[in-house]
């Protein structure tokens, strides 16, 4: 935009155009023309110009990143090469595992655990305080000095004021002679919706009679049934626990029905679940059916209900 004055041609000043037009010196057949997107000025041909930027490319140096992301795609194809060699080998284990001999030591840990014979180890001392309503007696603790024969159960029986009238009598004979394993319990009669335990003055609560026995069982390392037996008994034995504690809190009679069922075909035609001797299973399953005073037991199992009666008292 220029301002002149009409005597005369002379400006007085130029202003910035906003747009700068392309040389209008040049005389084309075009109307305008725009200007190149690949920075290239003239009316060429724009395929010779694509095929210029493709040579430009292609002429480049290689950059220092190109390098180092060459580097580094090789290393992780060397480690999934690795990895898929390692996976390998361990398919090749899992095929031939049925004919891989057991260590002696394993195999005599699960034929102890199933005899009642167990390893010596060192002694261990253990202090639990159990809160217990007396209406869900814990019948275990009865049974398990006639299964453990190495430790010594040492009992000290309180009521909590929460309880009114009598409670039920717990009583383990302490005259045997000393032996490795003692377990000091502190058997409080409370009114608490399930068996509560704790390990010390200042640890939490555990809960469940079956937890309960969970936990003893590995606190003594010869009754621990997860290291002396193999991953697939051991979950069976697991299972069995489990049904317990969903027998114990079921309402129903009928559910409770079902879950004895599946009780009775985990024991099968074995005479305890450790098929040759009494364990922690067999003491939870004959606990729970105790307290919960079912009348419509499978016949199998009203059988093997007499035999831990004559065994557990």
């Amino acid at each position: 935009m220029r301002l002149t004055e009409r005597s005369s041609e002379s400006t007085m000043y130029t202003m910035k155009p906003i747009i700068s037009l392309l040389d209008v010196s040049r005389r084309t057949n075009r109307i305008y023309e725009m200007k190149n997107i690949h920075g290239e000025c003239g009316r060429g041909d724009h395929m010779g110009t694509g095929i210029k930027i493709v040579a430009d490319v292609t002429e480049q140096n290689p950059l220092p990143e190109y390098a180092l992301l060459e580097a580094r795609q090789e290393k992780i194809l060397a480690q999934l090469a690795e990895l898929k060699k390692q996976v390998s080998t361990l398919c090749d284990l899992l095929k031939h595992t049925n004919h891989v001999k057991l260590p002696t030591d394993y195999v005599r840990k699960e034929n102890n655990m199933l005899s009642g014979v167990h390893y010596e180890l060192k002694s261990i001392n253990v202090n639990l305080i159990v809160n217990v309503n007396p209406k869900k007696p814990p019948y275990s603790i009865l049974a398990l000095p006639k299964v453990w024969n190495d430790i010594n159960i040492k009992l000290q029986s309180y009521v909590h004021s929460s309880v009114i009238g009598n409670v039920p009598e717990i009583y383990i004979c302490d005259i045997d002679p000393p032996k490795p394993n003692v377990i000091n319990l502190f058997l409080i009669w409370k009114e608490v919706e399930d068996l509560e335990f704790v390990t010390g003055l200042y640890n939490y609560s555990l809960f469940g009679e079956v937890n309960f026995l969970r936990y003893i069982s590995r606190v003594l390392n010869t009754d621990n049934f997860d290291n002396c037996l193999d991953p697939v008994q051991a979950n069976i034995f697991d299972t069995v626990l489990d049904y317990c504690y969903c027998l114990q809190i079921e309402k129903s009679s009928k559910k409770q029905q079902l879950i004895l069922q599946l009780i009775t075909k985990k024991l099968g035609t074995n005479k305890w679940f450790g098929k040759n001797e009494p364990n922690i299973v067999d003491i939870a399953v004959w606990s729970i059916i105790k307290q919960i005073s079912v009348q419509n037991l499978p016949s199998s199992l009203k059988k093997w209900i007499n035999t831990c009666e004559r065994v557990f008292k």
